[in-house]
């Protein structure tokens, strides 16, 4: 989103009228979901997407049509196959699009991206909420009403749409070297905050990781001295060897982080897996690692692992957001996937 509020601040500042394009509700099969955010200004689209397909060009039309006009408001769009008015698409389900008019003639506007952009740099948790209709987009810290991180309120007659944002946990990047030059990138572009820490300072330069929010050159066996590891964390361990990945992980083990995930072959992650077993850690402790890390996409170099990582926790974050669907109970699927060492390994993935 920091991205999008820069784009918008900036064409406002360029004295570029734009318009603000929405999901703010969607039912059946459709592209995107609810928080797909798009930008478009009287030349078409210039960022983002909510779907693509006649949907999005419908949309484009629309705002397009609006840009520099002081209209707010929400259209429904049918996903279907052209019967009945549909959109002649063979989704099939519905959404509500919100169109949110950005003028340049209004400095309310620009002092509320300003807002945004100090917002999303902090790191904590904030609701952005558009109206309907009347009146300004608004940062929240906290909103009561309603269930969800994308909900429809109402308040004094007006529906707003409310989307929570940076409630997920924060990334800890363990071992500053290529893999985490190319992960850091990608998860930062993905919405997640990163930090990273190696023991080398010449690996905590900030400069080779585009994105990363903080790097910190640490010490592996002292990290509880410096870390407070919350529930929704993640922890990756992507260190040189063995040994300082069985100091992060054995440090891992004692936080509640909601993923731990460690780089290597077979047999390296056996190997400290076993020590951590010698040393008085339980199978049902050690099971709570995901290692070797990643997901099956045939990985072998350190951009591909990095996808395969990033996709991983793509994957956490939406069951811990509700967004994917979860089994009844716990099953173990086995993936298949290229090490940073360039052998092949088997991962087991919680679904």
């Amino acid at each position: 989103m920091k991205t999008l509020y820069q784009l918008l601040l900036d064409r406002w500042n360029q004295k570029t009228d734009t318009v603000l394009v929405t999901i703010v509700e969607g039912n059946g099969s459709i592209p995107r979901t609810t928080g797909a955010y798009m930008a478009v200004d009287k030349t078409g689209r210039i960022y983002g997407t909510i779907g693509g397909g006649n949907l999005e060009y419908q949309a484009v039309k629309k705002a397009m049509e609006l840009t520099g006009t002081d209209a707010h408001f929400v259209e429904d769009f049918d996903l279907g196959t052209g019967e009945n008015g549909g959109l002649g698409m063979v989704c099939g389900g519905n959404v509500k699009v919100l169109f949110y008019s950005v003028r340049v003639k209004d400095p309310a506007v620009g002092a509320f991206f300003k807002e945004a952009l100090v917002t999303a740099d902090e790191g904590k948790p904030y609701w952005l909420v558009l109206p309907f209709s009347e009146g300004l987009p608004q940062i929240r810290k906290e909103i009561t009403e309603g269930r969800g991180h994308c909900r429809i309120l109402e308040e004094n007659g007006q529906k707003l749409y409310a989307e929570e944002f940076c409630y997920d946990g924060k990334v800890y990047v363990f071992g500053g070297g290529h893999l985490a030059q190319e992960l850091v990138p990608v998860l930062s572009h993905l919405g997640f905050w990163c930090m990273v820490m190696d023991d080398r300072e010449e690996y905590t330069d900030p400069a080779l990781f585009p994105g990363v929010q903080e790097t910190k050159t640490v010490d592996f066996t002292a990290l509880s001295q410096i870390l407070e590891v919350k529930p929704e964390d993640y922890l990756v361990v992507v260190t040189r060897g063995h040994r300082c990945d069985a100091d992060v992980e054995r440090f891992a083990l004692r936080t509640p982080a909601s993923y731990i995930g460690v780089v290597g072959s077979k047999r390296k992650t056996q190997y400290v897996r076993e020590k951590l077993l010698n040393e008085g850690f339980t199978s049902e402790e050690l099971d709570r690692v995901y290692a070797p890390i990643g997901i099956e996409i045939g990985s072998e170099t350190p951009a591909e692992i990095a996808i395969s990582i990033a996709a991983q926790l793509i994957q956490i974050r939406a069951e811990k957001t509700g967004l994917k669907r979860k089994n009844n109970e716990e099953k173990k699927r086995k993936y298949v996937t290229g090490s940073s060492y360039g052998s092949v390994h088997v991962h087991r993935m919680r679904l």
